[in-house]
């Protein structure tokens, strides 16, 4: 035994047979650790998404009491999109609603794994899309909206109308 472990320091390295089995052990854990963590990473998008969904709203409902005029949350559960709108008026005088710029407007897809029940909002049949307008005295319509993780777990959003206030509840 002293021979091999004095050859072992005068050489600097290890036996295949030790690296094949620190590889096994490795490949053993690693295999136990990721189903646990892929459980997390869903979890993880379930909430961000609905973080997301709720922190646009809120910055629509800013936007409108600041700029003094009517933003909509657009959102599309069978597309699972939403997007943000701005009033606006065209050239013949009439109300339309443009995109909002600086990337706000721009359509959002929920994650993969995340999805959107058909929301008890107003309904828009150009757009194909429920939405929630938000207007410049801080109202804003009575809206629920569900999103579901891959685990089956709810969050549901509901806008209170006139009060403008958000509630948040998992389920």
């Amino acid at each position: 035994m002293q021979a091999s472990s004095k050859c072992r320091a005068a050489c600097g390295g290890y036996t295949l047979m030790e690296m094949i089995i620190v590889m096994t052990i490795i490949a053993v854990i690693t295999a136990g650790v990721i189903p646990v963590f892929q459980g997390t990473l869903t979890r993880i998008r379930g909430d961000r998404a609905s973080r997301d969904f709720v922190a646009l709203m809120k910055y629509a409902q800013e936007s409108a009491i600041s700029e003094s005029t009517e933003y909509r949350f657009y959102m599309s559960h069978e597309k699972g999109t939403y997007w943000l709108e701005r009033g606006a008026i065209d050239a013949d005088g009439e109300r339309i609603f443009k995109p909002v710029g600086d990337g706000y407007g721009a359509k959002r897809k929920l994650p993969v794994g995340v999805s959107m029940e058909r929301p008890k909002a107003r309904h828009d049949r150009k757009l194909r899309a429920h939405f929630v307008a938000f207007y410049p005295g801080g109202a804003c319509d009575y809206a629920t909206i569900t999103i579901e993780n891959a685990e089956g777990k709810d969050i549901d959003i509901r806008t209170k109308g006139r009060l403008g206030q958000f509630e948040v509840k998992a389920s």
